[in-house]
């Protein structure tokens, strides 16, 4: 309900409106945006290009309650041209896990946990655009089918098609067991159909 009313005040260009939506979205859309395009400043730059879409193009948006998508739409549009002009479709750079890292965590739990999800994200930057764009959107941001539809402007279906194989390529991606046979893939909770 609050977002309706920000939308709606964003649309007759309140500069404050502008500022509690970025707030409420900026760490969400780096996070996929880095996710996408594999380095930091690229992800902030795309960030950057779909806010001031979005401001400049606010008045497209019909409903107030698709605003989401709509934004998650900007995104993945700008991160796609972002990364098809850079020619880079598998980043060559390392995630720095240890930014995510406090100093006093040093527990083996920690480290662990810090390798696990390291090698979840390499793996997932592996995967092609279009997958790669699905299994962020839904497991990371947490969309919906039918919001990664809207975002994608594809059916239900496609999204439920690209999860599967998404799903399958990183099963076959995470299938290095470790000492003792665990699978990363299953430590992390992802499903496999």
């Amino acid at each position: 309900m609050e977002e309706i009313k920000l939308v709606q005040q964003l649309k007759c260009r309140d500069k404050n409106a502008f500022d509690a939506l970025y707030e409420t979205y900026k760490d969400i859309l780096l996070r996929m945006a880095y996710l996408v395009s594999g380095n930091r400043e690229d992800a902030e730059d795309i960030v950057q290009e779909t806010f001031v879409k979005c401001y400049l193009h606010i008045g497209e948006l019909k409903k107030e309650e698709g605003f989401r998508p709509w934004l998650f739409q900007i995104l993945y549009r700008t991160a796609y041209r972002h990364v098809k002009k850079r020619g880079r479709e598998i980043p060559g750079e390392d995630i720095d896990m240890q930014a995510m890292a406090t100093d006093e965590v040093t527990s083996l739990d920690q480290i662990v946990k810090s390798e696990t999800e390291k090698i979840i994200i390499d793996a997932v930057r592996q995967l092609d655009m279009k997958h790669r764009a699905v299994i962020v959107m839904y497991y990371y941001n947490e969309l919906s089918a039918k919001e990664i539809a809207k975002v994608l402007g594809c059916s239900q279906g496609t999204v439920k098609s690209r999860l599967h194989n998404g799903r399958k390529k990183l099963k076959g991606l995470l299938e290095v067991e470790e000492e003792g046979g665990r699978t990363y893939g299953k430590q992390k909770g992802l499903h496999y159909s």
